[in-house]
């Protein structure tokens, strides 16, 4: 069995005495991940929007948000929360090949869920998981992140064991990676078919000009 490549700033030692529990602990791969967020509970789903929006109330206090960015932010938001909303945005992402991005967004939503609820094994699991499928180097589906940020996250699962993983192991991760959509990916997303669908359903604004403020339909 081959073992993983690290970073040149991680030493190959240090990895080799950590790897075999890394292997046994790495449960399910990305499939599986996709099925098991997918089956959170909708009361979950909404109190975690709930919460979320009162978290993007108190960011950026500094520079109030506009009310077409606060608009877009919120529509923003709402899809990805929604479940039938963020299937039409991955299949979207899919064609970008982007697609990993929001399966690791709400993998790490997922995570803080199990944290709150005390799930430390499945925790732990979790983050293994995630791990191997979207930071690691030689993972196919690996998220686009600076190399801090991984290296960072790479040194804590390396040299850390499992029971001592912090809650917020992905937290700047997944904050990029939310940036990232929202901002760019998002932008695109608003012009298709897939978004109009969906708006529709949330009650949604269905038309966005390319500076984010909403237009009215011609």
């Amino acid at each position: 069995m081959s073992g993983r490549r690290l970073p040149r700033s991680l030493s190959a030692p240090v990895f080799h005495k950590n790897s075999r529990r890394l292997m046994n602990l790495l449960l399910f791969k990305i499939q599986d991940m996709r099925t098991a967020v997918s089956s959170l509970s909708n009361r979950v789903v909404r109190r975690e929007r709930r919460r979320r929006s009162a978290e993007n109330g108190h960011n950026n206090s500094s520079a109030p948000m506009s009310g077409s960015q606060n608009e877009w932010q919120l529509a923003f938001d709402n899809v990805i929360y929604d479940e039938a909303g963020r299937e039409a945005f991955a299949k979207f992402l899919s064609t970008e090949y982007s697609d990993e991005n929001i399966d690791f967004w709400w993998a790490a939503e997922q995570l803080k869920v199990l944290h709150r609820n005390g799930e430390r094994q499945k925790f732990e699991e979790t983050v293994l998981s995630m791990f191997d499928s979207f930071i690691a180097t030689e993972g196919g589906y690996s998220i686009n992140i600076d190399h801090d940020t991984r290296e960072d996250i790479f040194a804590k699962v390396v040299n850390m064991d499992p029971s001592t993983f912090p809650p917020n192991i992905f937290d700047k991760a997944q904050a990029h990676v939310y940036r990232l959509m929202e901002k760019d990916c998002f932008s695109r997303f608003v012009h298709t078919d897939g978004y109009k669908q969906v708006a529709k359903k949330l009650s949604l604004p269905q038309n966005f000009g390319s500076n984010g403020r909403t237009t009215s339909p011609h």
